[in-house]
């Protein structure tokens, strides 16, 4: 975590259109910024900014933690910071809320916001010798799981070509730090400090009372095959990165994860430990 000291002069800004409070809080946000000398384009979408991605200082991104996440697949290859101003539900992922924009608004433009990387996945997936997806990247995890039928599947796990296990259940979550406080949270999984360098495997109703959620090195890429524990098993099977992307899979079929290259960069208030907002958004730690 390091302090981020540029000067900032020009943003994107991206909102979630079908949000009502999104589009309130562009109307204070965008004039606040451009009172401040801030030069700034705006689009629905961060694909939909073009060039203009190349030359901004920071990414605005106005909704709630899927926002955010759709923001990190675009903005992380580019290496752009991205400051989330939670106008949808829990807004984990944000740096701060439309009610408290105005207040930190200097704080952020004169660079007092810390500067927080956060890496991600890589996510592909093969049908033998043929890529059938990817490789796309999640900020939280990458979910295998059985699609429209309440049937168990089954799925071989190995780390580093290692055998790590094999699990029979629901699915399969693989999780960043980040990602463990959404799903892998659901499954039981431990909260994880997102600056560790570790992955999550975390299985979902998994058919044993021994399996529980594993943390392993992050540097040690991870496969997962669907397989068939009978002849006849052939479940429709989902693959999803953070609930936006994915496809189906059949028995057989191989996922590849691994770190991505490149992480994301996250504004957030200096003021404001991770701790903290444990405490403020997930109620952790009360009784």
């Amino acid at each position: 975590m390091s302090s981020d000291k540029r000067i900032i002069r020009s943003a994107v800004i991206f909102y979630n259109e079908t949000k009502p409070e999104a589009v309130r809080t562009l109307k204070q946000v965008l004039p606040a910024l451009k009172a401040r000398g801030v030069k700034v384009w705006i689009g629905r979408k961060p694909s939909a900014l073009g060039d203009k991605l190349r030359i901004a200082d920071i990414a605005v991104a106005l909704g709630g933690d899927g926002t955010m996440l759709r923001a990190a697949r675009t903005l992380a290859p580019r290496s752009i910071p991205l400051l989330g101003i939670n106008s949808g539900g829990l807004g984990f992922l944000s740096g701060t809320d439309a009610s408290e924009f105005k207040r930190h608004c200097d704080a952020i433009l004169t660079g007092k916001f810390v500067l927080e990387e956060r890496w991600m996945i890589s996510v592909e997936a093969y049908r033998g010798r043929r890529r059938l997806f990817g490789p796309n990247i999640a900020l939280n995890d990458c979910v295998i799981r059985c699609g429209d039928q309440a049937r168990a599947i089954s799925l071989n796990t190995r780390s580093a070509g290692r055998f790590v296990a094999d699990y029979f259940g629901d699915g399969l979550i693989v999780s960043t730090p980040t990602g463990s406080t959404a799903y892998a949270l659901a499954a039981s999984g431990p909260i994880v400090d997102p600056r560790l360098d570790v992955l999550l495997i975390a299985p979902i109703c998994p058919h044993t009372l021994t399996q529980r959620p594993l943390i392993i090195p992050a540097f040690d890429p991870l496969t997962v095959m669907l397989t068939a524990r009978y002849a006849h098993e052939a479940p429709r099977v989902l693959l999803s990165l953070d609930g936006q992307l994915g496809c189906a899979l059949k028995v057989g079929d191989e996922v590849r994860i691994a770190r991505y290259e490149k992480p994301f960069k996250l504004l957030l208030n200096p003021d404001r430990s991770y701790y903290e907002i444990l405490r403020r958004k997930l109620k952790w730690g009360e009784r």
